[in-house]
């Protein structure tokens, strides 16, 4: 426990001298040089990191990005939490802490392999414990626990413990390294998860937290999307969606970095993804060929298979696809949640669209 704090602290101070006064300096370098010469129980280490965990949460504040400032292929670090319940039944008024994970630019693992989850900021009375891994058992109780770790105290007078000890003040860099270091031991790559689930445990006092946004995953299942808007409008809060392929192309260590990205625009999700992310896809290596005007984007698939036209302007996008006579287009005008979607120019659901677009893609291919 002592060589954790400790490695922590000069952590802090090797990276971070710039955020700490003369006198903060010299208080954090006696903490650790006490900490390396003389023998602590449990208690006294448990006094130390409450003592200096304020200085911890200058970095966090510092590290994490400013949700608002955060535009698609920025590199990121968020924290995050990712309701157990449909969004229609979740209420933070009902939580005493928070669990939460950081995600980044380099790793996007969350508990359940939950594809959105609400920004929490982290502040000077929020921050209650950092782990680089699940902690799983956390108690929360107006007396002792024996045999469990006391970890900190809730504003209300309840005591928060751990069944592991678990270090406090570990910093995002830290973490973030941890993270991947796991990631590609057993998936085999940055951000990706193949066979496991990596994810970090970032836990938070509920009652001291703000919710800063909703964050999505692309790629993500209509249950998905339909659940972080309704987040986001119960909190009146943005969404922003975060699609891992573009991250993992700029990283991956595989030999698919090398190859094109390839995009179905015969595939309605993949198509959307492509209306709302048209300008970062234009920079990457990809099947498609994309041409940007003032108010219109024309995009080739270039096998040739269709082609798509975005008028800005309206918001509207028509889809041709080769020797098809049908007319697909899509109507944004009233924001991504309520799409309309026509065949024809005949108002259809999303499914006859899905399917019609489904079912010629395969007699062209064939």
């Amino acid at each position: 426990m002592k060589e954790e704090i400790v490695n922590s602290i000069e952590n802090l101070l090797k990276n971070y001298r710039d955020l700490y006064t003369k006198e903060e300096y010299i208080f954090l370098k006696k903490v650790s040089l006490s900490c390396q010469r003389e023998n602590f129980d449990y208690e006294k280490i448990r006094e130390i990191t409450f003592q200096i965990r304020p200085f911890f949460t200058r970095v966090w504040q510092q590290e994490l990005t400013d949700f608002n400032n955060y535009n698609v292929g920025d590199k990121f670090k968020f924290v995050i939490t990712c309701p157990t319940k449909d969004a229609k039944d979740y209420d933070i008024k009902r939580k005493s802490i928070l669990s939460c994970s950081l995600i980044t630019d380099k790793h996007m693992g969350t508990f359940n392999h939950l594809n959105y989850g609400l920004v929490c900021d982290v502040n000077e009375n929020n921050l209650i414990a950092t782990s680089s891994y699940d902690v799983h058992s956390v108690l929360i109780k107006n007396n002792n626990a024996p045999a469990y770790y006391y970890i900190s105290s809730l504003k209300n007078g309840y005591k928060i413990f751990s069944e592991k000890y678990v270090n406090p003040l570990k910093l995002p860099n830290q973490i973030e390294m941890d993270l991947i270091k796991e990631n590609i031991k057993v998936n085999g790559d940055f951000i990706k998860e193949r066979f496991k689930n990596v994810y970090s445990d970032i836990t938070l006092d509920a009652t001291e937290t703000n919710f800063l946004g909703v964050v999505l995953f692309e790629p993500y299942t209509e249950r998905d999307y339909n659940e972080a808007y309704e987040l986001a409008q119960k909190y009146s809060l943005n969404v922003k969606i975060i699609p891992k392929d573009l991250y993992y192309k700029k990283i991956s260590i595989s030999k698919e970095n090398e190859e094109a990205h390839y995009y179905d625009i015969t595939a309605l999700e993949t198509l959307i993804f492509i209306i709302e992310h048209s300008d970062d896809i234009s920079k990457e290596y990809s099947n498609l060929i994309i041409e940007n005007g003032f108010s219109l984007i024309n995009i080739k698939e270039e096998s040739g298979i269709g082609k798509l036209s975005i008028n800005r302007e309206l918001a509207l996008v028509n889809i041709y696809l080769k020797d098809d006579l049908h007319y697909y287009k899509i109507d944004y005008s009233n924001g991504f949640k309520y799409l309309q979607f026509f065949i024809d120019n005949v108002l259809v659901s999303k499914e006859e669209f899905r399917d019609s677009l489904a079912k010629n893609a395969i007699s062209m291919k064939h």
